[in-house]
């Protein structure tokens, strides 16, 4: 069997939960009995190299897209696919497996390949799947169950845009006319916010016949598809495998000093890390813990925000990026791992290290991170509110809480999820 996998980006040098996903998975597949051929192609950037990534690699760097117009982005179309086409039919696959949605990875190919008889497989790794926001928070402000409307959806851009609620309730309510989702200005791009999100479902109506399997990560993601349209039977819930546990080892938590507290992954928004913040900011500053901060992201808009609402208190630190090799030998170093996601996560990778390195939680009582302590133990589940963070830090470190006992490693491995993506892929 010949397997295509398709997304967004490569790994290396993109190192997000979806890259290193498919990065393992692909490792695995190779090991498999009766190994399937494994290719792993993304486009690049514009006026980025194209080619192996390296001298042998299983992995291509295609050209960039040619991006077709507003309307028809929105759908994940693209309005040409270059080396693409020639790539199915020189590798002519069995299967293309798409882990991305965007006009990268997205409706043009998906039909490039049913028009060759291929088998499309989807694995829905994040919320921007349903959802053009890529968060599933209304309005930014609380849970959405993920169903694409077009009047919902088009007041949410528009608040989440900066507009006033009210008005993008109203504006919500037409369509333009008549205007054309192409036509110039900002006015425009505003009133005809709709028909942009009516694309947008349309595009993922187009899809659900076109896959032959959707593979979710979590019970809450297989809940969102059936909302829009995917039936049961071609929803398949395979779990995410960590890594490899560390050896048990005796825990002495606050034995040289303060709580030891760690956040780990991408600084974005959606993970919550300005809740850590401001909950920690808000304490007394004589309470003895210590938060420190790792991953990439620092860079952007929100991380340097983060930055300077940091200043120089001592007790937050961000301390740089780590090497996966260092990663759970560090993690096993802290008292309490802490993921305060804003989104409901479909692992997440995270969480699954923390397992591995014996390391308690305490996270948000939301999507995977809900579905895995609830199943697994090893953590405790909090609202995503900075006062939710703000008690429970305190009473943690006045002691008036005790640390809760980490989680038994689910057993699951790399290996066992290749097997179990296995029967996807067809006879």
């Amino acid at each position: 069997m010949r397997i295509l996998h398709l997304s967004d980006a490569l790994h290396p040098p993109v190192t997000g939960g979806t890259e290193v996903f498919i990065d393992r998975l692909l490792a695995a597949q190779l090991q498999l009995p009766s190994p399937p051929q494994v290719l792993w192609a993304a486009h690049g950037d514009p006026g980025g190299p194209s080619g192996p990534v390296e001298p042998g690699a299983d992995r291509l760097l295609l050209p960039p897209v040619v991006p077709a117009d507003r309307s028809r982005r929105l759908a994940m179309e693209a309005r040409q696919l270059p080396g693409f086409e020639g790539l199915l039919d020189g590798f002519r696959p069995q299967v293309l497996h798409l882990h991305s949605w965007s006009d990268r990875c997205g409706l043009s190919h998906v039909l490039a390949a049913r028009a060759r008889g291929i088998r499309v497989v989807m694995t829905v790794h994040a919320p921007g799947f349903t959802c053009l926001q890529g968060s599933l928070r209304f309005r930014r402000r609380r849970p959405c169950d993920g169903r694409i409307d077009d009047r919902r959806c088009t007041d949410c851009r528009l608040v989440n845009g900066g507009m006033p609620a009210p008005l993008a309730a109203l504006l919500a309510c037409q369509h333009g006319w008549p205007l054309t989702s192409d036509s110039p200005g900002r006015l425009a791009h505003v009133l005809t916010a709709r028909p942009l999100t009516a694309a947008f479902r349309r595009g993922w109506q187009r899809l659900l016949p076109e896959v032959a399997a959707f593979h979710v990560l979590a019970r809450w993601s297989a809940e969102v598809l059936q909302r829009n349209g995917v039936a049961a039977d071609r929803l398949h819930l395979v779990r995410s495998a960590g890594p490899a546990p560390l050896p048990p080892r005796p825990r002495s938590p606050r034995a040289d000093g303060p709580m030891r507290l760690v956040w780990w992954g991408r600084c974005a928004e959606v993970k919550g890390v300005h809740l850590l913040v401001e909950a920690i900011r808000q304490l007394p500053p004589q309470l003895p813990l210590q938060l420190d901060l790792w991953g990439p992201g620092w860079d952007s808009a929100y991380g340097r925000r983060l930055q300077r609402r940091l200043g120089a208190d001592p007790r937050v630190r961000h301390r740089g990026c780590l090497a996966p090799a260092e990663l759970l030998p560090r993690l096993a170093g802290y008292d309490l791992g802490l993921l305060p996601s804003l989104w409901p996560e479909t692992g997440p990778l995270t969480l699954l290290e923390a397992f591995a390195a014996g390391l308690p939680v305490a996270g948000s009582d939301l999507g995977g991170i809900a579905e895995w302590i609830s199943d697994h133990g090893g953590g405790v589940l909090l609202p995503p509110t900075v006062s939710a963070w703000r008690l429970f830090l305190g009473a943690m470190a006045r002691g008036e809480r005790p640390l809760p006992a980490p989680a038994r490693p689910p057993g699951r491995t790399v290996a066992t999820l290749a097997e179990e993506l296995r029967p996807l892929y067809g006879p």
